[in-house]
């Protein structure tokens, strides 16, 4: 971890360990024998670059260049990997903090390590309960430094949820494989919303940073030398969101969330129109995935905890209910006005009440 006063807020090394015993008492309580013909990599590889070609043509994206070459990864590699966004939002947050936890003397050094135990705790522990859940994620760097793009796969669960579905092998990889390359298309051919998403967190993580700067450092500092596992519990839980009491990033809050709403909904809308390569049986899959599912459990739902967000199944489920109804009233074409500007994408009421958001973007342009 970084000295004292650095800005770090998350001890990557207990992150790391905690994360590792999450995933293996997660596979002790729910053991299952091993899948008697368990995907290879080579397998999702080919799946992915049939997949992505159906997605561009059902989304009406199109193709892009230099898309990632898919991996096929264990647990624990997933949950580090998703350590590294959750470590760059809290670095972001903690350099933005000036002063460290603001206490004199050594008690600074112990409250600004105590925070980083903390998080790196309860961060690990979210990542490794994901990392049980998540089936596959387009990975891009959205808050903190550029890293290469990773569009990665996990094979322990991508064999669970098939047995579990009694779903066809290759049918379901190819239906997940869409997926997974829709997010692809979004985040690599809509030109703006990459940057989008970047700015409305970066502004989330500043606004966070001088809300604790205005409640007394001090005085948080002092509650973490108490209880240090209740504060930053209750941090990564929804007390930052609190902290964000002026309108306007509130405001952005919301955004963030009916952005990532229509991301996800929009990439099950467009795995559920794959007749062609998956063939018949797609709408049965689909009911047998909305019972087994509780929540997402993927790498959104983790980072948003640094941020307070509610990127519970509600949203996706929102999400995907628009889009299925604007291009079900209007026509893909309207759909794809999503993707045209920022000021183009639904607000929460709009996800709820699509027609609004029809009158309010108007009717597609003719080409």
């Amino acid at each position: 971890m970084s000295a004292p006063g650095s800005g770090a807020l998350l001890d990557r090394g207990v992150a790391e360990r905690t994360a590792a015993a999450t995933v293996a008492g997660l596979g002790r309580l729910g053991s299952r024998s091993p899948a008697p013909d368990p995907y290879r990599g080579a397998e999702v590889r080919a799946a992915c670059e049939e997949a992505i070609g159906v997605a561009a043509q059902l989304s009406g994206l199109g193709p892009v260049a230099g898309v990632p070459m898919a991996e096929l990864i264990d647990r624990r590699a997933w949950a580090s990997n998703a350590l590294d966004s959750i470590a760059a939002a809290a670095g972001h947050l903690g350099e933005r903090i000036p002063g460290g936890l603001g206490l004199p003397g050594p008690l600074g050094g112990i409250a600004t390590r105590g925070v980083g135990i903390a998080i790196g705790a309860e961060a690990g522990a979210a990542a490794g309960y994901a990392a049980s859940r998540v089936l596959g994620q387009y990975d891009l760097s959205l808050i903190g430094p550029p890293r290469p793009a990773r569009l990665l796969f996990v094979g322990a669960n991508l064999d669970a949820a098939r047995r579990e579905l009694g779903a066809d092998r290759a049918q379901f990889l190819r239906w997940i494989a869409i997926h997974e390359t829709t997010h692809v298309l979004q985040l690599e051919s809509v030109e703006w919303l990459a940057a989008h998403i970047r700015g409305l967190a970066t502004g989330l993580l500043d606004a966070a940073a001088e809300g604790l700067e205005r409640r007394s450092l001090g005085d948080l500092g002092r509650r973490l030398l108490r209880a240090p596992g209740d504060l930053v519990r209750a941090a990564l839980h929804g007390e930052l969101a609190r902290l964000l009491a002026d309108p306007a990033q509130r405001a952005a809050l919301d955004r963030l969330q009916a952005t990532m709403a229509v991301i996800e909904g929009h990439a099950e809308h467009v795995m559920d129109g794959g007749d062609e390569l998956l063939g018949p049986g797609v709408e049965e899959l689909r009911r047998r995935m909305d019972r087994r599912r509780a929540d997402r459990g993927g790498l959104a739902e983790i980072v948003s905890r640094l941020m307070g967000m509610d990127m519970k199944l509600r949203q996706y489920e929102l999400g995907k209910a628009f889009c299925d109804r604007v291009a079900g009233e209007a026509g893909e074409d309207a759909l794809r006005l999503v993707w045209r500007s920022p000021d183009d994408l639904p607000n929460l009421a709009e996800l709820e009440a699509p027609g609004r958001w029809l009158e309010r973007v108007g009717p597609p342009v003719a080409a």
